[in-house]
C-alpha cells in the first residue's frame, strides 16, 4: 500500500512553504492526520473523487464570478449612449419658411420683404425680422406699433395712406385659436361678390364713384364676406398731376426718374397692363417708331406697368421676332408696388395689373387730357400726337379746336 504524508520544507529563500497535494488542494487537518495513515485503494480512490468534485466547484464559482463582471452595465456608457441619441434625434415638425407670394396680399404687400434666412421674413416698416410663418406675420400686422410705423413708412415712400381694406369692420384677434385669425363680422346688407369701386371724382364727393367694368380676358373671382374697397384717384383733368418717383429702363440702362425730371416739357404717362403679353407689344413699338415726331413737339413718352425693372429689362433685350422690344426708344417705368398706377386711379387689384390708359401732362405738370381703354383694345398713335398738337395749338393761340382738328386747319 502507498501512503500519502504531508511534507513540510522551506523554499530555497528559508520561507516555510506548506507543501501540496499532487492536485494542488491544501489539505485540512483532519486530512493531515488521515493521510499520515494508510489507506486502500478504494478509499484513495474515493479521496480522490472527492478532491476533483472540490477542485470543480471552486473552478465555477470563478468562472461564474468572471462572466457576471463582464455582464455588469457602467453608468458612464449609459450617459454616452444616450447623449449620441439625443443628438441623432430628428425634429418632429418641418420649420416654416417665407413664400414670395406672400408679398402680393393686401395685407403684406406694403411692408412684407424676404430675408437671407428663409425661415425669417423682413418688415420695412418696422424695420426687424419676424418668424416666416403666416400666423406670425397676420399677428405683427395687426400690432398697434406696426401699424403706427406702417402709416409713417408708407408716407416716407410716397404709398397712398387712406385705401384701408376693411374685413368686417375691425381688426380683432381671436385670443382662442392657437394661430393669429382676424375675426370677420359680416353684414348681411353685403354682396359676396362685390368688387372693388374707384372713384374718380374728389374726395368730397359721392363715395359711390365710377363703377370699372371688368375686361372679359380676365374674369373676376369672388372675395365672400369682404367688403368693397373704394379706391379714390388723385389725377384729374385741368389739375396738377400725383408725383412719382420709380426705377426705369432707358436706352438699355437701369435708372431712377421722376415726373419732375420732364418740367417745361410735354409728357405722355402710358399705362399698359403687363411685358411679354400680346397687345402692349404692338403699341410700344409702335410708339417706339414714331418718337421722333413727338420730341419735335418738346413731348415725351413714359410707358408704366406693374412689373419690375428686371422684366423690363429683359423685355428690352429680347429680338422682335422672339417678342421683345429690341431696345426701345422709350422709358418703361417699374411699378411693382402699384403706387402710381393708384394714384391715377388705374390699377385693376383683383387681377393685379393696371388697366390700358394714358395721361397727357402740359409743360406746367398740369393734366390736360385722360384716357382708360379696356385691356383688350390697343391706342392708336395718330390719335395721340393729334391730342398733343391740339393742345399745344390752344396753349399758344388761346383758341378752341373743332372735332377733328388737324395742324392747318381752322380754328375757333
Amino acid at each position: 500500500m502507498k501512503t500519502r504524508a504531508l511534507q513540510f520544507g522551506r523554499d530555497s529563500r528559508g520561507d516555510d512553504k506548506s507543501a501540496l497535494d499532487v492536485d494542488g488542494v491544501v489539505p485540512t487537518p483532519q486530512q493531515q492526520v488521515a493521510q499520515q495513515v494508510p489507506l486502500s485503494t478504494e478509499e484513495q480512490a474515493h479521496h480522490h473523487a472527492q478532491q476533483q468534485q472540490q477542485t470543480t466547484h471552486q473552478q465555477l464559482i470563478v468562472c461564474n464570478s468572471q462572466v457576471l463582471l463582464q455582464q455588469q452595465p457602467h453608468s458612464d456608457d449609459d450617459d454616452s449612449l444616450a447623449a449620441a441619441a439625443k443628438k441623432r434625434r430628428v425634429l418632429p415638425f418641418k420649420p416654416k419658411r417665407f413664400r414670395p407670394e406672400w408679398m402680393m396680399y393686401d395685407m403684406f404687400k406694403d411692408w412684407l420683404r424676404p430675408h437671407p434666412n428663409p425661415e425669417n421674413a423682413m418688415c420695412a416698416a418696422c424695420d426687424s425680422v419676424i418668424k416666416a410663418g403666416k400666423s406670425e406675420l397676420e399677428k405683427h400686422a395687426a400690432g398697434k406699433k406696426h401699424l403706427k410705423n406702417l402709416s409713417v413708412y408708407r408716407k416716407e415712400m410716397g404709398l397712398p395712406d387712406d385705401d384701408v381694406i376693411v374685413i368686417g369692420g375691425a381688426h380683432e384677434m381671436d385670443e382662442s385659436v392657437g394661430s393669429a385669425t382676424f375675426l370677420q363680422n359680416t353684414n348681411n346688407d353685403l354682396a359676396t361678390d362685390q368688387s372693388p369701386t374707384f372713384s374718380l371724382e374728389p374726395a368730397f364727393h359721392d363715395q359711390s364713384g365710377v363703377q370699372v367694368q371688368q375686361s372679359p380676358a380676365a374674369p373676376r373671382q369672388s372675395k365672400p364676406n369682404a367688403e368693397a374697397t373704394v379706391y379714390v384717384s388723385k389725377a384729374f383733368v385741368t389739375k396738377p398731376a400725383p408725383p412719382w418717383k420709380a426705377t426705369a429702363i432707358v436706352n438699355g440702362h437701369v435708372t431712377r426718374l421722376e415726373l419732375n425730371d420732364y418740367k417745361g416739357r410735354y409728357v405722355i404717362l402710358l399705362f399698359y397692363p403687363q411685358d411679354f403679353a400680346t397687345v402692349c407689344p404692338t403699341e410700344i413699338l409702335a410708339l417706339s417708331d414714331r418718337v421722333s415726331e413727338f420730341r419735335a413737339l418738346q413731348t415725351e413718352i413714359v410707358a408704366c406697368s406693374v412689373d419690375s425693372h428686371l422684366t423690363h429689362l429683359t423685355w428690352c433685350r429680347m429680338a422682335r421676332s422672339d417678342g421683345g422690344l429690341a431696345n426701345p426708344k422709350i422709358p418703361l417705368l417699374a411699378d411693382p408696388t402699384h403706387s402710381i398706377s393708384r394714384d391715377y386711379g388705374v390699377l385693376m387689384t383683383d387681377v393685379g395689373h393696371s388697366l390700358r390708359a394714358h395721361f397727357i401732362i402740359d409743360r406746367r405738370g398740369t393734366i390736360r387730357h385722360m384716357s382708360v381703354n379696356d385691356i383688350s383694345v390697343g391706342r392708336s398713335v395718330d390719335e395721340l400726337l393729334r391730342m398733343v398738337q391740339a393742345l399745344q395749338h390752344v396753349d399758344e393761340h388761346e383758341t378752341g379746336c373743332p372735332a377733328d382738328w388737324k395742324p392747318g386747319h381752322a380754328s375757333l
